[in-house]
């Protein structure tokens, strides 16, 4: 449409229609490429859907596909933690932000420390030696001063680099502290029934309790400011498992996170999320176990199903290949979830089994030409998969031919590179992508189609 006829409607609508009443229409909308169109067209609207953007991510249906511009980068630790040296040296180590194409066109820069995203904190070497351990819906959990781990506890941070909001939770210490451990963070709407208040989270932990040999289970809830009482959980993870768990995928109001022989989910109660002696907790079983934990991921599709992701080699001309496959998970019950393989279906004959209607095998493989190996061993570690995004993030050692870091998008199936020749020994690496309102916001405010 051309300027001076959409400048003329939007003048019309401005004249009889209050900010109110826009941000409505706008809620109606069917998708949310709609509603960055409508914040692209005059000041007004771009002011109205900037304001109103956390009502407005509620109101509209989910997109139904991975949208990449969602993913905005990474954030790392170069180094692992203080020495004698640096703990008191100026300029202490803290996470750095890595931006995509996405992220860069955003923010302006491609690359800059945690503090510098958070000028508004009084201090900013609150991020001195902070480890990133998680990320989900625009939100980053650190651990803060782990080097401080071995004589006090384990401090945890919840904080939105885009707005610079930051929640310390109370400290974990004494006999409630925990070593190595996996950390899943939930938002409002993945409740049910949902809470809507933009604030909520709920974070959980599983790490095993040495004291009484147990593998534990623990909530913190931003609505009590408080944690739950630890729980055992039935299904005991390794020390290793531990050490090298993955980042946790949310689905049906559960956390699932990878280890060798299945995916653990925990569904909070929805009554009271931290009494974790009443959630659900079941081992989704893998089709075969898969003991190589730095090759697998686990992710959730556009159309809600939890996925298993790893990497892998084609045979002779060594091209760098992602495979997928899906969990059955019937009626959102996580108890009835497994990993289905092509003969839990078809047989080994491959005709289809009688009573396996509801049921189906399948699988997605991206295959990425670009990425020629030297060889079929490779040095390949997969970091982080972007729920919304669909961005898959990876590193390669020097052995592979292709050193460096990389994000693989599974909805175009094309690699953007990150870093050259740098990422793959990074110990502590968690992908960011925005949630949807701080999304709508910073579209609106820089005026971006």
């Amino acid at each position: 449409m051309p300027y001076r006829k959409r400048q003329h409607i939007c003048d019309r609508i401005n004249g009889t229609l209050p900010d109110d009443a826009l941000a409505a229409i706008f809620a109606r909308l069917p998708d949310t490429a709609d509603v960055v169109r409508c914040a692209a067209t005059c000041t007004r609207w771009r002011r109205a859907v900037a304001t109103r953007a956390a009502t407005l991510s509620h109101s509209l249906p989910p997109p139904g596909r991975f949208l990449p511009q969602l993913a905005v980068g990474l954030f790392h630790l170069e180094k692992h933690g203080p020495t004698a040296r640096t703990r008191t040296a100026p300029g202490a180590p803290q996470p750095r932000f890595l931006a995509m194409a996405s992220g860069r066109r955003l923010l302006g820069c491609q690359r800059t420390s945690m503090g510098s995203l958070f000028r508004g904190v009084d201090g900013a070497a609150v991020f001195d030696f902070s480890l990133p351990v998680a990320s989900r819906n625009g939100r980053l959990v650190l651990e803060l001063h782990p080097e401080r781990r071995a004589d006090g506890g384990v401090t945890l941070c919840v904080c939105n680099p885009m707005t610079g909001d930051l929640v310390v939770l109370p400290v974990l210490e004494g006999v409630d502290k925990p070593a190595d451990y996996g950390c899943a963070l939930l938002a409002g709407d993945d409740l049910r029934p949902q809470r809507c208040t933009t604030n909520f989270f709920l974070l959980l932990l599983v790490y095993n309790n040495h004291r009484h040999g147990f593998t534990a289970l623990r909530c913190f809830s931003s609505d009590t400011g408080r944690w739950g009482a630890e729980a055992r959980s039935p299904f005991p993870a390794s020390a290793t498992e531990l050490r090298h768990i993955g980042p946790a995928a949310v689905l049906h109001g559960a956390a699932f996170w990878p280890l060798d022989h299945g995916a653990l989910g925990v569904r909070p109660a929805a009554d009271d999320p931290t009494d974790l002696q009443a959630a659900v907790v079941h081992l989704l079983p893998y089709g075969a176990a898969h003991y190589w934990p730095e090759k697998r991921l686990l992710g959730v599709s556009p159309d809600n199903r939890l996925f298993f992701i790893y990497f892998g080699i084609l045979s002779g001309p060594f091209t760098l290949m992602a495979k997928i496959t899906y969990f059955d998970i019937r009626g959102g019950d996580i108890r009835t979830g497994r990993k289905l393989s092509y003969y839990d279906v078809h047989g080994a004959d491959g005709n289809r089994i009688d009573g396996q209607e509801g049921s189906s095998f399948e699988e997605m493989i991206r295959i990425v030409p670009q990425m020629k190996m030297t060889s079929r061993d490779m040095t390949l570690k997969l970091r982080w998969v972007g729920e919304k995004s669909g961005m898959v993030l990876f590193t390669m050692g020097e052995s592979s031919g292709h050193s460096g870091t990389f994000a693989l998008s599974l909805r175009e199936g094309t690699v953007e590179k990150l870093a050259h020749g740098e990422g793959h020994e990074w110990g502590s690496f968690i992908g960011f992508e925005m949630d949807w309102a701080t999304y709508l916001a910073t579209i609106a405010a820089n005026g971006r189609n």
